[in-house]
């Protein structure tokens, strides 16, 4: 069964890994869902990315994968969730 959260795993830069996971207690419908987040990482891995979150966390049910592409630079609130994220 999942829990029906909001779950992104991003690659920011070559072999540097978060998982961004919706807060249990986040309004429904927000608009941007990642202000009632948490970040978790760095990772050197999807997979480690990943298998952290299987072990840490109830299964979110699905989730979107951001492979790093040249350019990239976050946005604000994931700059934010990315200077606080937990390991």
């Amino acid at each position: 069964m999942s829990t029906g959260l909001e779950c992104e795993l991003t690659e920011v830069e070559p072999g540097r890994w978060y998982y961004v996971l919706e807060d249990s207690d986040a309004p429904r419908n927000a608009w941007d869902w990642r202000e009632y987040a948490t970040a978790y990482g760095p990772f050197t891995s999807e997979q480690q990315a990943e298998e952290h979150l299987e072990k840490n966390h109830a299964n979110p049910g699905g989730l979107t994968i951001s492979r790093y592409e040249p350019g990239f630079e976050p946005d604000d609130v994931l700059a934010a969730l990315l200077r606080n994220s937990r390991v």
